[in-house]
């Protein structure tokens, strides 16, 4: 790090190499700035390929609808909450 990192950098103890693609990065469209749907779109596709590939290598002998219907509905648990609002949202409690 140096001494010139933003607030940010400084908090995630990390430099980025360019800054203007971090600010945009960040930026949401209703600024009417450069913002950040195109990096997003190519983060959705980096992450499709990532759970694409862990499904195809975890379940070799699946057949593509079963992967697809994976994809589309990860098992995954409630994130940590408090027992009321899972329960109120007909989930589990995870501690």
């Amino acid at each position: 790090m140096t001494s010139a990192d933003s607030p940010l950098e400084s908090q995630l103890g990390h430099s980025f190499r360019d800054p203007a693609l971090l600010r945009e990065a960040l930026t949401h469209a209703s600024t009417g700035e450069a913002h950040n749907e195109r990096l997003e779109f190519l983060g959705d596709a980096v992450l499709n390929l990532v759970v694409a590939e862990e499904l195809f290598v975890r379940f070799p002998k699946a057949r593509e609808g079963l992967l697809t219907e994976r994809k589309a509905r990860p098992r995954v648990p409630y994130p940590r909450r408090g027992r009321r609002a899972a329960l109120a949202e007909g989930g589990r409690h995870h501690e």
